[in-house]
């Protein structure tokens, strides 16, 4: 049975351009950066002024998606039309999330089960019943249900029991304020435990880092880069 997802707050939230993100571009995306960096500190975290724009990043992600995913050519569609809906529906930056699907299991439909077992889906949410398209031929998993993973993702759930309860990453952006790398931090990790080095938590070490180089058009490749030493 597919998780329920009740919306976890009202208003849209307002993350610099997110209710107005570049749509359109040169038609040329920068090449990929040849050298990560490494965004140890929150100071050091990209601003929204030098990330991609959206078409950028979604030609990252479809590319991404059919190098290392294993997706078929409609599957790879219907993620980047859902992670848009679903993005405009919460009032966030799609960007955001289409960085956050890359470093969480390259935008695969079918990932592995993670965390020992717990975490699953595009998003890899700790959320009993989460989404997935085990079962289903390449090319043939439904859009409602890789609609679902991305809600997982971006909603989260609210339920309690085992796992506790799990936001999602527009739960962490209302929370913090829209700081992104604050956001994704949370998301990660359930917590912030160090609010200047980001680099300083029990979960993806360089998460905030990873997600930091995915935005600006770097780490085209498989997740958890581990940008930072």
């Amino acid at each position: 049975m597919l998780a329920t997802l009740p919306h976890l707050f009202s208003s849209a939230i307002l993350l610099g351009s997110a209710l107005g993100v570049p749509l359109t571009g040169t038609g040329e995306c920068p090449t990929e950066p040849s050298t990560p960096q490494c965004y140890r500190y929150h100071s050091e975290f990209p601003p929204e002024s030098q990330w991609l724009d959206l078409p950028c990043i979604i030609s990252r992600t479809r590319a991404a998606m059919v190098a290392y995913a294993d997706n078929g050519p409609d599957e790879a569609e219907n993620v980047i039309s859902a992670i848009q809906s679903v993005s405009g529906q919460a009032g966030i930056d799609p960007r955001i999330a289409f960085a956050v699907v890359l470093q969480e299991s390259s935008g695969k439909v079918r990932p592995i089960v993670g965390d020992y077992g717990k975490s699953f889906g595009m998003f890899q949410v700790q959320i009993p019943g989460a989404a997935v398209c085990d079962g289903y031929a390449k090319n043939t998993c439904p859009l409602s249900i890789i609609t679902n993973m991305v809600e997982n993702g971006i909603y989260g759930h609210n339920g309690t029991g085992t796992p506790p309860e799990r936001p999602g990453i527009a739960y962490w952006l209302s929370t913090e304020g829209g700081d992104v790398a604050y956001a994704v931090r949370g998301y990660n990790t359930g917590s912030i435990p160090n609010r200047e080095d980001l680099t300083d938590a029990t979960a993806t070490a360089t998460y905030v880092s990873d997600i930091g180089n995915r935005l600006v058009g770097g780490l085209l490749g498989t997740q958890h880069q581990a940008t930072c030493p």
